[in-house]
């Protein structure tokens, strides 16, 4: 009866520190993309959407409310699905849904341009509510600002160890959305591509981890 909880345990590599870091680095480079190709419509921020959507209410603008709403939706649905889907792939959620990310990002570059259209945004927004869900554990990967506040508290504490991996978040966001921009400087029609290969990659090295551990024990 204590072998299900024992793989369970040893099956979630996903957890680790240095595996959110990599997650956070994928939403700091999308998030780089975004402000630099789209003003008005954010796929990783949904505080700024939400605020943006009441102010275009308030002004009774709902061409420009209806596309905030509907990518608010988009991420909401997004986020759900990948919840109740992880919740039911166990061992195979980082993997799997890693894969969706890269799917709905390489489904997006095409539309790539000076200014990315609503539906390459909501391709993109879809990704990143998946993205928040790799980790089961994880309350997100795209909220610096909580990051920075759980930062402050540990510093104030004095907690230095536990304080550490939050500095070392936004450290990697703030890297991630500098080669984000740079990338984006050179190759502007390939960025979504590059991130979405990044993604895949991630995927890739997250399978090989697991099947080294597997084979770990048998060779002692």
């Amino acid at each position: 009866m204590q072998q299900p909880d024992q793989e369970r345990k040893s099956d979630h590599p996903e957890y680790s520190t240095a595996f959110i870091l990599l997650l956070v680095s994928v939403a700091g480079l999308t998030d780089a993309a975004l402000y630099l190709h789209s003003k008005e419509l954010l796929a990783v921020y949904m505080t700024g959407n939400t605020s943006k959507l009441a102010q275009f209410i308030q002004q009774g603008n709902l061409q420009k409310a209806l596309p905030l709403l509907t990518l608010i939706l988009a991420f909401l649905a997004s986020t759900t699905f990948s919840a109740w889907l992880g919740n039911r792939l166990g061992r195979w959620r980082a993997p799997v849904l890693l894969l969706l990310v890269t799917f709905l990002l390489a489904v997006a570059w095409p539309a790539s341009d000076a200014e990315y259209p609503l539906g390459m945004v909501i391709a993109i927004a879809l990704g990143m509510g998946v993205l928040n869900q790799i980790s089961a554990s994880e309350p997100g990967v795209t909220f610096i600002t909580g990051t920075l506040v759980k930062l402050g508290r540990q510093l104030a504490s004095g907690d230095f160890r536990q304080a550490l991996p939050l500095a070392l978040r936004w450290l990697i966001w703030l890297a991630a959305a500098f080669v984000g921009a740079l990338l984006d400087s050179r190759y502007p029609q390939t960025l979504l591509l590059f991130i979405a290969l990044w993604c895949l990659l991630l995927a890739a090295s997250h399978l090989l981890l697991r099947k080294s551990r597997a084979f770990a024990p048998s060779q002692r």
